[in-house]
């Protein structure tokens, strides 16, 4: 499935709530037709996108979106949770780039935020917010982005037991190893893209990125399509012919 807009991205007011339910044993992938933008708010009105996903029984889905980038003066405001059930998993990757860099528009909106929760059985296992208001914050603090302005975040929630978990803990560490930055003796203040990972529990792997702009990013994301094609994945490449 293919998330999709009229012009592609998000005017100023749009409110768009969408109801996802992945039957039981299914398996299935949800992306973007391209960039999701965010265009500017002329009347201080906030662009706002709700998700609802349940995955049923032995149903496993990839989310595997492109960027979210918010232009000069826009103001944006996201809420997704994804429901499992027992045996259920989920691969979803938070995307975002803070601008229309080669435009000059780095991180020229008014404000971003995003609220990710996943619960299994009921029981939440990661509730990622974010926020940022560029006006208020100094985004190019040490604290902040420094010199970056992307980051993707990978999520991986279902028990470690699970075949697929398992699969996929072991290609996010491939790429981790292959494209993240590990101790070299480089200073991480000159890095192109860093990131870390971190095996928070039983049901949770997370690996998070920063990038100075979504090119050095889109590598390892298109390899990890790749990967998803193995047939005990989805059996097939969701990206292919697109980035």
């Amino acid at each position: 499935m293919v998330f999709s807009s009229y012009g592609g991205g998000f005017v100023e007011g749009d409110q768009i709530a969408l109801d996802i339910h992945c039957n039981a044993g299914t398996s299935s992938a949800f992306s973007t037709q391209a960039n999701t933008r965010i265009y500017r708010s002329e009347q201080d009105k906030a662009s706002m996108q709700e998700i609802r996903g349940k995955i049923e029984r032995e149903g496993f889905s990839v989310f595997m979106g492109d960027p979210i980038v918010p232009h000069q003066n826009s103001i944006f405001e996201q809420k997704i949770q994804w429901d499992l059930e027992e045996g259920s998993s989920l691969l979803f990757l938070d995307w975002f780039e803070g601008g229309r860099i080669l435009n000059g528009e780095r991180f020229a909106f008014k404000s971003f935020s995003t609220d990710l929760k996943i619960t299994l059985s009921g029981t939440p296992v990661i509730w990622d917010r974010f926020r940022m208001d560029p006006e208020q914050n100094n985004m190019n603090s040490p604290g902040a982005f420094l010199h970056h302005s992307s980051y993707l975040n990978i999520f991986l929630a279902g028990h470690e037991n699970l075949r697929k978990i398992k699969l996929l803990e072991n290609h996010l560490h491939f790429l981790y190893r292959k494209y993240l930055f590990n101790e070299k003796g480089q200073e991480i203040s000159k890095c192109d893209l860093i990131g870390s990972t971190c095996k928070v529990n039983e049901h949770v792997f997370m690996v998070r990125c920063s990038a100075r702009n979504s090119h050095f990013l889109y590598p390892l994301v298109k390899e990890l399509a790749q990967l998803l094609s193995d047939q005990d994945l989805l059996g097939f490449n969701p990206l292919e012919g697109r980035i």
